[in-house]
This record gives structure tokens, C-alpha cells and sequence, in this order.
């Protein structure tokens, strides 16, 4: 039996006014039990997941979930990667934060009055140093050398699913598929956008039998090609007529901020392996300049096909591990939000309610307010990837493929 958990939900159907009027988050217990509590917030996931347009916007969290605690961390998060370009070169660390006046241009300062580790104010003070040329030779090269090290660190660090072994571990993100990648064929397929480099949903599908189509050719090499999109798969030895039929198993990927495994080749966008020696990887490190170079190609591909989905009608977008720190992506939820009156949206990340985390403080203030004045189709969920996969209701058996591919898995296991 799993240990309850306590999570926090609120939106204007499901929770309660404080004496005042004002809406506050309702905290419920999950255990193995039946909880009626747990009915309200169920109905609205089902809700959501049964709309016509279902989007994922799922971002760094989804992956912290791998980490355990009290031991080594696997998914890296912005305090890790701070540590790692410390540790790499500390003497390069101390300058490039010289030279780019960190400690005075931070504004958070921790209990001793020291600036507050921030990886992506970091390298966009370094982006904006080298832009203005005010640096003297030194010192811009010691900042191009820094932040050339940092994109290669970050991608090594961020390249950590082969290193996940244990079959336990990809629990979470297995359930998660299973619940909301199967979808009949008079329902869209699920888009699945991620600001994540990782291939931590490209392994989990593998791992449940799903295929997934991201953009790139079913072909080797596999170049970019944003049509691909528009194709999709039937199985047509299962239908007695010559159109065919749609298989379950099929998502669509959208990598936002590029991924491990991208390079750029002769011009144009390749998926190779993600521990290639080649240069000029295809990704946004985090810096306040990815606004900007989200608007190259193929990053402008995958923010049109974002753009155009949150506009259909009967559209709904669970954010999961989202903090909404992302500007462009911002800008289109709450147009959505404001123009499209069949949109609903669900977050669940970890502690949104909390004034001191790294959740969007704007982001914040517009929801709450929003379910404050009875928009019921908005929730926020205090809960981890985790914890909200386990949430999830199975609601659909496995596919004959699915029950075969994990009978072959076993069986080439068994004999290796």
C-alpha cells in the first residue's frame, strides 16, 4: 500500500469559500481507499482528457520526478546545472560572474545577503553582455568560452534516460501515456509539446508500445520535416475496406526547445545519437533570449502548430511540471483563455500556490482571479508528475499490440 499523499486543487466548481468569499485551495488526501473527496477533481480530469483537442504542456517537472530523495539526482534541475558549470571550471565561474556584475544584477538575495544561484539570469546577463560589446577582449573571451561550456554541459547533463535502468522508475510517465495517449478515431491525436532536451517520453513510449510522431522522417538519416505532422498511421490489415483504420497508439511530439539528440547538418535539422561527437546541437538553453530564438526554425514550426492548437474549438491542455517562465508560451494559453470559449486548462505542478517558488507570480495572480470570478475552466493542482500520474484513472484496457509487445519483451528477456 503507497503512503497517502496530500494535494491541493482549486477551481471554481470544486472548492470552497473561505469566510471572506474567496476561493481557497482544497486540500484531500490520496491513499488505495475510495475518497469522495477525490470525485469533483477526477470528474474535471475526465472531462478534460475526453475533449476532441487534448494537449500536454509538460516542462521540467516531468522529469524530476525520476530523482529520489536523498540520493543522487538523475534529471537535472536549475540549481543542478548552476552547481555544474561551477564545478567544471570554478576559476572560469568567478570570472564569467565578474564580468557580467551577477552579484549586483541579481536582486534575490538568500538570509546572508548573497545573490541567489540563478542558472538562466546567468547566461542571459552573458547574452546581453557579448550583444552591447562592452567587454573588454578578455573578458568577452572568457564569457564566450564560459557560456560554450555551459550548452555542452547542460546537454550532457540533460542526456540522462539510458541511465535509467530500473523499470520501476518509468512507472509514472508509462501510466501517464497509457491514460491520455489512446484516443478513438473520431478524437484528435494527442499533442504533446515539451520545453524538456530529454528523451525521457520518446523511452516511455517505446516502453508502452506507443509510436510517435515528431517531426522528423521515418528514415536514416532522419531529417526535420514539419509535414510529418500532418501524416499519421492505420493499420490496414484491420479493416475490411481500403481506407484502413486507426491504430490507439499514436502521439504526436512536439520538442519546443529543441532535444538531445538534434544537429544542425549542411543547414538543415538531424536527429542522430544523443551521445554524437558533432557540433552545432539544435536546442534554447535557458536564457531570456529563447523568446527570441524561438522564432527560428524548427522551434517557429513547433510554437505554429502550439499557436494553432490552443485555438481550435473543444481544446483542453493539461500543463503538468510547467512553473510558466516561458514567455511566448505564456502569451498563447492566456489568449486562448480569453478568445476561445470551449478552451479548458489543468495544471498541476508543485507548490503553484506558494508566493516564494518558481512558479509565474503573473501566471498566478490571472488564474486564481479567474476561477475567483467563476471561470470553471481552469484548475490548479498542487501535486508532483508523480503523484498526478497516479490520479489518472485506467480508463481504457490494453490493446491486443500492447499485450503481445509486452509478451515478446518478457520472453527476450528470459532468454537473454
Amino acid at each position: 500500500m503507497r503512503e497517502p499523499v496530500k494535494i491541493k486543487f482549486i477551481s471554481a466548481d470544486i472548492s470552497k469559500s473561505d469566510i471572506s468569499g474567496k476561493k481557497e485551495p482544497k486540500e484531500i488526501e490520496i491513499n488505495d481507499k475510495a475518497n469522495e473527496d477525490l470525485k469533483p477533481l477526477l470528474k474535471f480530469i475526465n472531462k478534460t482528457l475526453d475533449i476532441d483537442n487534448l494537449i500536454v504542456l509538460a516542462g521540467s517537472g516531468t522529469s524530476l520526478t525520476f530523482n529520489e530523495r536523498d540520493q543522487p539526482y538523475i534529471a537535472p534541475s536549475m540549481w543542478h546545472l548552476w552547481e555544474a558549470c561551477m564545478q567544471a571550471n570554478p576559476e572560469l565561474f568567478r570570472l564569467t560572474l565578474a564580468a557580467t556584475n551577477y552579484n549586483k544584477l541579481q536582486t534575490k538575495k538568500n538570509a546572508q545577503g548573497n545573490a541567489e544561484p540563478d542558472i538562466e539570469l546567468l547566461l542571459s546577463l552573458c547574452d546581453s553582455s557579448l550583444a552591447v560589446g562592452d567587454l573588454s577582449p578578455t573578458r568577452t573571451k572568457q564569457v564566450k568560452n564560459f557560456l560554450n561550456k555551459a550548452k555542452k554541459i547542460i546537454l550532457e547533463k540533460t542526456d540522462f534516460t539510458d541511465l535509467i535502468c530500473d523499470e520501476a522508475k518509468w512507472t509514472s510517465h508509462g501510466k501517464f501515456l497509457r491514460a491520455v495517449g489512446r484516443r478513438s478515431a473520431q478524437q484528435k491525436r494527442l499533442k504533446l509539446f515539451t520545453t524538456n532536451y530529454d528523451l525521457a517520453f520518446e523511452h516511455s513510449a517505446s516502453n508502452s508500445g506507443f509510436v510517435v510522431i515528431d517531426g522528423f522522417e521515418f528514415s536514416n538519416p532522419s531529417y526535420f520535416n514539419p509535414m510529418w505532422f500532418n501524416y499519421d498511421i492505420v493499420n490496414r490489415c484491420q479493416s475490411g475496406n481500403k481506407d484502413g483504420s486507426y491504430i490507439s497508439n499514436v502521439i504526436q511530439l512536439y520538442k519546443m526547445h529543441g532535444s538531445v539528440d538534434w544537429r544542425k547538418i549542411n543547414g538543415r535539422v538531424r536527429k542522430v545519437h544523443a551521445d554524437s561527437n558533432l557540433d552545432d546541437p539544435v536546442f534554447i538553453y535557458p536564457s531570456s533570449s529563447k523568446y527570441q530564438s524561438s522564432y527560428d526554425s524548427p522551434y517557429l514550426d513547433m510554437m505554429t502548430s502550439f499557436l494553432d492548437a490552443v485555438k481550435q474549438p473543444k481544446t483542453g491542455v493539461l500543463c503538468l511540471g510547467f512553473g510558466f517562465n516561458d514567455k511566448h508560451i505564456n502569451n498563447a494559453l492566456t489568449m486562448a483563455l480569453r478568445t476561445n470559449p470551449e478552451f479548458m486548462m489543468m495544471v498541476a505542478t508543485k507548490d503553484p500556490f506558494n508566493a516564494n517558488g518558481s512558479f509565474n507570480s503573473d501566471i498566478r495572480k490571472l488564474l486564481l482571479s479567474a476561477i475567483e470570478h467563476g471561470d470553471g475552466r481552469i484548475a490548479i493542482l498542487d501535486s508532483t508528475f508523480e503523484e498526478f500520474a497516479n490520479i489518472l484513472p485506467e480508463r481504457r484496457g490494453k490493446s491486443p499490440e500492447e499485450d503481445l509487445f509486452k509478451l515478446f519483451e518478457k520472453l527476450t528477456a528470459n532468454a537473454s
